[in-house]
């Protein structure tokens, strides 16, 4: 356990807001290690499991999380305070997959070293107050590769309206730091940030092409279609696809990048994979569980 212990005085907020997450309609759906808990208990999950993922460590003692819970307006606490369900019952799993497909927005762009919780602040205070319909976020989901689970600046963001959405894509220019952009701000187009609704990503994926296109693609496209290598590169791209089992997100969310840094870094892990152990592998469901969640 981390020595650290967070003591602001948004504690209680924090605490409410960062497990009412876990529990939300954006989070269950692509937990699996919680949902497997929800659904064989009735929806109830231990807080002492809650406790132990990775960004509720920092919130101690255990009594001060459980008062800080009984004021929440979306979670409800077992009678000894052991444990703790969602009071709104849970929506189709079908019904929520096509809100979060319809509403999510996928970014790349951001700098590598971003934690989650900077996304986080940013969206909350440079893009949040932009927005058309509801003033925050459903979720933000750092992607990373595959074998060494290392983000390089590419998210998956579900907006709580499909209406935020389109805004967000068709009507804001951002940059990061900055936030949005105004007509008279002198930023680069290479330094904004690239998004696209997550449906025309992932149309985009299965037909190996890539998001975006600069000098550098142009020229390396032109030079694959004279050697007949484009072939080549959509073959290898395919097996990738077909031999992978999801993008590395922090939340476990399907996703990929096909940016040309992204891919790059990909191809480059496709490597490293073949490196690890069998061990490695097959290590245990549990902790797993445990790792920090984002």
């Amino acid at each position: 356990m981390s020595d650290f212990v967070y003591k602001g005085e948004d504690f209680d907020d924090k605490v409410r807001k960062q497990v009412e997450f876990y529990f939300s309609d954006s989070n269950l759906q692509t937990d699996k290690f919680l949902w497997r808990i929800f659904e064989a208990n009735d929806g109830w999950v231990e807080l002492k499991t809650i406790l132990t993922f990775g960004r509720m460590r920092q919130y101690r003692p255990e009594e001060r999380v459980i008062e800080a819970l009984k004021n929440s307006d979306k979670l409800v606490l077992s009678a000894d305070g052991a444990s703790i369900k969602r009071k709104d019952p849970l929506k189709d799993f079908n019904e929520l997959r096509n809100i979060r497909k319809r509403n999510s927005v996928h970014v790349e762009g951001f700098p590598a070293k971003l934690s989650q919780d900077d996304l986080e602040e940013f969206f909350e205070k440079k893009i949040a107050p932009k927005l058309p319909k509801e003033k925050s976020v459903a979720s933000i989901r750092r992607i990373r590769t595959k074998a060494k689970k290392e983000f390089f600046g590419t998210i998956d963001v579900e907006f709580k309206t499909q209406e935020d959405a389109d805004y967000f894509i068709k009507e804001l220019k951002i940059c990061y730091p900055q936030g949005v952009l105004d007509e008279n701000s002198e930023v680069e187009q290479k330094d904004e940030l690239k998004k696209m609704s997550l449906l025309a990503f992932q149309e985009l994926k299965e037909g190996g092409k890539r998001f975006g296109v600069n000098e550098v693609t142009k020229r390396r496209n032109s030079f694959n279609d004279s050697k007949g290598g484009s072939k080549q590169r959509k073959t290898s791209i395919d097996k990738r696809q077909k031999n992978s089992n999801g993008s590395g997100s922090d939340s476990g969310l399907e996703s990929g990048a096909i940016s040309e840094a992204a891919e790059d870094k990909l191809q480059e892990d496709n490597g490293d994979e073949a490196k690890e152990s069998k061990e490695s592998k097959d290590s245990s469901e549990t902790a797993k569980s445990n790792e920090d969640k984002e």
